[in-house]
């Protein structure tokens, strides 16, 4: 557990009003700080109820910029604000420290309660629930929180008696994160997103690498080995705990995904000292490891983990290459489809065997005859564990699959989410554009994608992207439901209709969840068995 400081009586600015700002709001306010949340926007009328009933005094429609200057002691800042807005610079400006909820609930861990985070640009979510389900199968008490669900803070504030937080981090979330120091890491993958946040690609990269820095001394960090190699070009430093590097046999190269390439320096410092503000009421160093790059990058200095997956019988080879020992693993029917679970699975099933927990329960929560995973909300998500009946607007009855992947933000998760069915699919795609190239999504006609059907905001990029494909393109409808109806309406039986919108949700809907949550009820309306 980090070194709790004492906040009572300390002025705390918690800018944003989302649910991770009010249960930092909560959770300060319960150890005797004073706190003030501030948001731009305005706010619902269930949160203000919230504010009034926990007595935290509070503004909307502005940030009061004077007030902030002369009465905040420590600004705990929302993921969603950069540190290049007002509020952010404001702070900086007046030596006043800038804090995230995540380093807020890091204050306040239960005794003895183990931290994993995970971080990535694709599979966190899947990885961060699987990993909490697993740790519950062998009797912890664990939650999944962070950047899924519930808020760290809110879990802690609620659970008390939780021994184990598998949390989802964001690279927003990290950039103001210094204190939390987690027994298992992971960093998944690497691709370019959010890049509208950050100057480059090397900026993002290092918001992510945070995580592995505050990774615990005897703790380990999983990494890919692509991701690990970007790192080390870049001359990022490398934590003192053991380092696992994963690879799969079906994984593409990403080593020229900076902008412009880095040479790797053949012998450098690698030290990185982490400091959060002379005014908080401590102070964090980090030593790190120094080594030579051509020794960071010998194999032999890390453990490792390979998967293979075999596409013929959806089968997983695994071979781990650990400190103590060598193992081999072989899962015949794993519970979630899909050669990217693969890794995600793996890399939670690592944490678990570094917690100690024993193998067999590993494997037979991997084996979909044996598991009791329960899958994750908007992430491949079935609407029905089967073939349903479904009726169009025509009338046609239609056995076909539904599935929500409304968390696909990004081209490459919705990438993934097309490799994980054999049937033909009829994917709804569109939203609020994020700049992605929507071509690669083509590629997906030589196999079992049968039409897109674009919507929303980005509807005009997806056609102009995908001309190539006009004939397998349907005309664009305005809103999800729209092309949902004309995808149902087209399908036949046995066929898949996939939400899979690789674009942000706000152009219709709050967030992800509120369009994944719309989307299952049209598909629910459209069951036989629920039309009268």
């Amino acid at each position: 557990m980090a070194h709790r400081p004492k906040v009572e009586g300390v002025h705390f600015y918690i800018a944003g009003a989302a649910k991770s700002g009010i249960a930092a709001a909560k959770i300060l306010k319960k150890h005797g700080a004073n706190v003030f949340v501030t948001e731009e926007n305005l706010i619902s009328k269930n949160i203000e109820n919230e504010l009034i009933s926990q007595k935290i005094p509070y503004e909307y429609g502005f940030h009061s910029i004077e007030k902030i200057k002369n009465n905040c002691d420590i600004l705990v800042l929302s993921p969603g604000i950069p540190l290049n807005k007002e509020i952010s610079i404001t702070c900086k400006k007046n030596n006043i420290p800038i804090v995230s909820e995540i380093e807020v609930a890091s204050w306040f861990l239960p005794e003895n309660c183990i931290i994993v985070g995970i971080t990535g640009t694709n599979g966190k979510s899947t990885t961060t629930h699987y990993a909490a389900q697993l740790f519950e199968r062998a009797e912890y008490k664990s939650i999944s929180c962070g950047n899924i669900g519930t808020s760290m803070s809110q879990a802690i504030y609620d659970n008390q008696s939780i021994e184990i937080l598998s949390v989802e981090l964001s690279s927003y979330q990290l950039e103001t994160t210094y204190s939390m120091r987690p027994m298992c890491t992971v960093f998944l993958n690497l691709q370019n997103d959010h890049l509208g946040r950050y100057e480059n690609i090397e900026e993002y990269i290092k918001a992510k690498w945070r995580l592995i820095l505050l990774t615990h001394d005897s703790g380990i960090a999983i990494i890919d080995k692509n991701v690990i190699k970007t790192a080390v070009n870049m001359g990022l430093s490398l934590p003192r705990a053991r380092i696992i590097l994963i690879e799969s046999s079906n994984q593409k190269q990403f080593d020229n995904i900076l902008n412009t390439p880095i040479k790797a320096r053949r012998e450098y410092d690698i030290r990185n000292q982490i400091s959060f503000g002379k005014i908080l009421p401590y102070a964090i160093y980090h030593d790190l490891k120094k080594l030579p790059v051509s020794e960071l990058m010998s194999e032999n200095e890390f453990e490792s983990a390979y998967a293979k997956y075999d596409n013929k019988d959806n089968s997983i080879h695994i071979f781990l290459k650990l400190k103590n020992s060598t193992k081999t693993w072989e899962i015949r029917n794993p519970c979630i489809p899909g050669e990217h679970n693969m890794i995600n699975i793996l890399c939670a099933s690592i944490m678990a065997m570094h917690l100690g927990i024993d193998d067999n329960i590993i494997l037979s929560q991997w084996e979909l005859e044996t598991s009791e995973y329960t899958h994750l909300q908007h992430r491949l998500e079935y609407i029905s564990p089967k073939f349903k009946t479904f009726i169009d607007s025509n009338g046609n009855e239609k056995e076909i699959l539904i599935i929500n992947d409304s968390k696909s933000t990004n081209v490459e998760s919705t990438l993934v989410a097309l490799k994980s069915f054999q049937r033909p699919m009829h994917l709804l795609l569109g939203g609020m554009p994020k700049g992605d190239n929507y071509l690669p999504i083509g590629l997906f006609f030589r196999q079992y994608l049968s039409k897109i059907y674009p919507f929303g905001k980005a509807s005009e990029n997806i056609q102009h992207d995908l001309k190539a494909y006009k004939n397998k393109i349907s005309p664009s409808s305005e809103n999800m439901l729209a092309a949902a109806d004309l995808a149902l309406n087209e399908a036949n039986d046995g066929d898949i209709i996939l939400l899979s919108p690789a674009c942000s949700s706000f152009d219709e809907f709050r967030n992800f969840e509120h369009r994944g949550n719309v989307f299952r009820e049209w598909a629910f309306s459209c069951l036989k068995e629920n039309k009268k």
